[in-house]
């Protein structure tokens, strides 16, 4: 694990640090005392920490990137697509956001701060629909959604990037992150956990697609921070790929359940699956994390209920400004 000594020492750059991850990371960074620089093209709202720097331009524009990267020595790129069903309706738009984008940053890390550790955030899309249970590194590829596409794409960006030139980077595909946020309705329906939250707390049902029986691997975002730190504190694992979650399976059905208990009212009503949200399905799916535990001395710390409470009680009173 990073120690707080070598974060106090650091210059980091997150990219896409007004986000619901990034925001989260920045967040962690500050309190470590890290010297830190949020890069995004959305204008600076109050998730973002006060004490961090920050540039509003598009990951697109070379020139901004390698200003914000001068001096950096662990950069983050947490900026990207809209997600699987969104790619469906403009993959163009999202091969722009997600490849183009990593490798106009990969370029400019590789002249201005070629020693800096570089992680990316994968996809547990990246698999597509599990060939077997739980999912491990050595699972197939076989995304079945521009998006997914891209992110694997991205991925092998990275490995490339680390063979060829010796750059430090690390890829971590990450299952269904969730937790709550500084700016709750500001992010409403980032990832199914966060969306069936708002839900309840806007009022209405939970609306469940199918039967809920489907698995998922839910990881609360205070453990997929703890991996991202410390995997940028390992230069030595450059060019790996590196699964982040929870370990375990846990029904979609479930899930709502304990929400509707956690926040004390609501209810869940079953839909049909709507058709862009159908063909990206990927049935039961959870991963196989020992490879962070043996790699970066991680592992998930936060059960779901706990994690559920934290994001009910974090959300009480917040607003947008």
């Amino acid at each position: 694990m990073t120690s707080p000594a070598e974060l106090r020492s650091a210059k980091a750059v997150v990219f896409g640090g007004c986000g619901f991850l990034g925001s989260h990371l920045a967040g962690a960074l500050v309190r470590a005392g890290a010297e830190t620089l949020v890069y995004d093209a959305a204008p600076r709202h109050g998730g973002v920490p006060a004490a961090a720097a920050f540039i509003q331009a598009d990951l697109l524009d070379a020139a901004a990137v390698r200003r914000a990267l001068d001096g950096a020595d662990r950069v983050f790129a947490f900026t990207g697509g809209g997600g699987a069903p969104a790619s469906l309706r403009d993959p163009l738009g999202d091969l722009a956001a997600s490849c183009q984008a990593q490798l106009v940053l990969l370029e400019a890390v590789r002249a201005v701060c070629p020693q800096a550790t570089v992680v990316f955030p994968g996809s547990r899309l990246e698999y597509g629909r599990p060939q077997r249970l739980p999912v491990d590194e050595s699972h197939p590829l076989s995304g079945d959604s521009p998006y997914a596409i891209h992110k694997s794409a991205c991925a092998a960006y990275y490995r490339a990037y680390a063979e060829a030139y010796g750059m430090h980077t690390i890829v971590l595909r990450l299952s269904n992150p969730y937790g709550p946020h500084p700016l709750q309705r500001c992010y409403k329906g980032y990832g199914i956990v966060n969306h069936f939250v708002d839900q309840v707390l806007l009022g209405g049902p939970i609306q469940l697609f199918g039967d809920g029986s489907q698995l998922r691997d839910f990881v609360f975002i205070d453990d997929v921070v703890e991996a991202i730190v410390a995997a940028s504190g390992r230069p030595d694992l450059a060019g790996a790929a590196i699964n982040v979650g929870a370990g375990e399976g846990v029904s979609l059905a479930r899930m709502a359940a304990e929400i509707v208990d956690v926040v004390g009212r609501g209810s869940i009503v079953r839909m049909p699956w709507p058709p862009d949200f159908s063909l990206v399905e990927t049935g039961d799916f959870y991963f196989d994390v020992s490879r962070a535990r043996d790699l970066l001395d991680w592992r998930p710390r936060t059960p779901l209920r706990r994690g559920l409470e934290a994001m009910v009680a974090a959300s009480d009173a917040r607003e947008c400004r």
